[in-house]
């Protein structure tokens, strides 16, 4: 009897050495211990001038800080992190390549980016003021009345010989106003049109007849201002120049 005893003993004693520790039993609440969460600054600047960057946003991953709220005219910006571990920290701003760097961020720490900026187009004004915009964000547009403006990246031109023209805007290195408006009617049959001179990175140099512009109609350049983030609409007609750059 006390052998048996023994026995049933030795085995409940390898049964439960066996089993997991209480806290790995299947359904039961693991307490997780939060992260530590610190906060970071820096300033985001351009590369080659070394001018702070407005509506620049600096992200964690994809959890964006307030990407209502980039960098203000300074370029500066704060970010809340996790501490103690590499972490993801991507700056970008639509007229720059965006750059990212892995930090073990510690609290206070300060943390600098330096963006490389993307192509341009500048334009002038007839009035004298110019807009340099972001030429990703720029585009041909004319408005379609209680609709808004149909948008496109390519030109629409007509050339001297009546023929269809329509460059990218990234092949394009000049437009040099203002356009004037002209009656011809190989390109436009309806009454005048607007005429400019354009420039092409190849080299090539034309004078153009804006195909949207038939029958006086208002063609327009739009574009996000590099420094405010901005939306510009510009009549063709108020442009002196576009540098495409």
């Amino acid at each position: 009897m006390t052998s048996r005893i023994l026995r049933s003993s030795f085995i409940a004693a390898v049964v439960i050495a066996a089993m997991p520790l209480a806290a790995d039993v299947p359904g039961r609440v693991h307490p997780v211990k939060p992260l530590a969460l610190v906060t970071i600054s820096g300033v985001v600047r351009d590369s080659v001038t070394g001018a702070p960057i407005a509506v620049a946003v600096v992200h964690s991953g994809s959890a964006f800080y307030d990407r209502n709220n980039g960098t203000k005219a300074d370029g500066a910006y704060t970010l809340t992190v996790p501490s103690g571990r590499p972490v993801l920290i991507t700056a970008e701003q639509f007229s720059y390549e965006p750059q990212t760097k892995t930090p073990i961020a510690t609290a206070g720490m300060t943390l600098d980016f330096s963006l490389t900026p993307r192509a341009t187009a500048t334009v002038r004004l007839t009035n004298g003021v110019t807009h340099v915009l972001g030429l990703s964000s720029s585009s041909f547009a004319y408005a379609i009345p209680f609709s808004g403006y149909a948008r496109f990246d390519n030109a629409n031109f007509c050339k001297t010989d009546g023929s269809a023209f329509a460059p990218s805007k990234n092949d394009i290195s000049k437009i040099i106003g203002p356009p004037t408006s002209v009656n011809f009617a190989p390109c436009c049959a309806s009454g005048a049109v607007l005429s400019a001179n354009v420039e092409m990175k190849s080299g090539e140099k034309m004078q153009v007849y804006f195909t949207d512009s038939c029958g006086d109609s208002e063609v327009d350049f739009i574009g996000r201002e590099r420094s405010t983030g901005v939306y510009q609409y510009m009549n063709f007609k108020d442009i002196a120049e576009i540098d495409f750059q």
